[in-house]
């Protein structure tokens, strides 16, 4: 057996056994997305002194466990209600910034998490990319995937991701709304939170970096979109190709315009490694076989359809040959010997017929 057969048939008993067991790995799945989201947002740990009792509890690992386990059987909107509660109570601490970043993320949810919950996960995605060192590997993946709409939630979880170290910067002891009087609220509030929002205003014009990145991934997105629908054969492998490509002149670009602190030997070897992990989720995906690709031609009477079919690599299960040997004639003479005569069976004797003048007797 060839090698490129044998690979061909561990995927397909991949692919196989993943179509049987679908309905329970994807729960599995979004558990354990839930479970290092859930993980890291209660390991900020800058919570209000009113809930630090409760915030010990919530740092065991049954709580986590717990979370996850909501965050997977609830629904996707239920989910991110979920998340941006956790969050808020996490930098509770600093009550100005946790009112700031929760009606951020609320209004993310309100306008456009609630309608799109499906291209909402890129969100997540997006930051877990990050953290994982492989952010490349989002544009490649959501060109293929993904309409081109998806480019919004790819920008949001850049900038999210961008601004982690404004906010744990605003972490720090400074005025706060905890020692504040109910008396002195309509005073003092408006001062904290404008001071507040210009540390985040001054944060996101220091970090204009998230700007280039979701540039550049969104032009890597459209090209990848594009390319991978074009009627050639291994499309989808050279939208791949061109979707690194892209992406390592993108980060050249912006270094020589911007002197942006970018190491391009990093970039380069991060999107090969983006690029690999993209052409296998590719190859597990599907399988075409180009060399019996044809063009289909026909016409009714409103339009005229111009097709290309590529069929996938099927593979051909050998069927199992049953070979029957015949007895020579010295095994035939041997069975004979061997055989017992069999009994003779008793002779039935045939029941008379009745014809239509012999009636029975009464």
């Amino acid at each position: 057996m060839k090698p490129m057969e044998q690979i061909l048939i561990t995927r397909e008993l991949i692919v196989k056994t993943y179509k049987q067991l679908e309905v329970f790995i994807q729960p599995v799945l979004k558990f354990l997305l839930g479970l290092y989201v859930f993980n890291g947002i209660i390991g900020i740990g800058h919570v209000h002194p009113a809930l630090a009792d409760y915030a010990e509890q919530m740092t065991s690992t049954l709580v986590v466990w717990l979370f996850a386990l909501l965050f997977t059987v609830m629904p996707t909107s239920l989910s991110w209600l979920l998340i941006i509660v956790t969050i808020a109570v996490q930098i509770s601490a600093t009550v100005e910034l946790a009112m700031v970043v929760f009606l951020f993320l609320l209004f993310i949810f309100l306008f456009y998490a609630r309608m799109a919950p499906r291209e909402s996960f890129l969100i997540l995605f997006v930051m877990v990319a990050f953290r994982l060192n492989v952010p490349y590997l989002v544009p490649l993946l959501v060109g293929l995937y993904f309409p081109v709409s998806a480019i919004i939630p790819v920008t949001i979880g850049v900038f999210m991701h961008a601004q982690l170290p404004v906010i744990f910067g605003l972490m720090a002891p400074q005025a706060t709304l905890v020692d504040v009087e109910l008396t002195d609220l309509p005073t003092v509030l408006p001062e904290i939170f404008s001071g507040v929002y210009s540390t985040l205003l001054s944060g996101i014009g220091m970090s204009q970096g998230w700007i280039i990145t979701a540039v550049i991934f969104a032009f890597v997105t459209i090209l990848v979109h594009v390319a991978s629908r074009q009627a050639i054969d291994f499309a989808k492998e050279i939208a791949i190709a061109l979707g690194c490509v892209m992406t390592v002149f993108g980060f050249i670009m912006s270094v020589l315009v911007t002197d942006d602190n970018v190491r391009i030997g990093s970039v380069i070897g991060i999107t090969l490694l983006c690029g690999v992990i993209a052409l296998v989720i590719r190859f597990f995906d599907s399988v075409l076989d180009y060399q019996r690709a044809e063009t289909v031609q026909f016409e009714d009477d409103n339009n005229y359809y111009h097709v290309r079919v590529v069929p996938k690599v099927i593979l051909t299960r050998p069927k199992r040959t049953v070979r029957r040997i015949r007895p020579t004639e010295d095994t035939t003479e041997d069975t004979h010997k061997r055989e017992e005569p069999e009994e003779p069976r008793p002779r039935l004797r045939p029941r008379p017929r009745l014809d239509e003048t012999t009636r029975r007797p009464h």
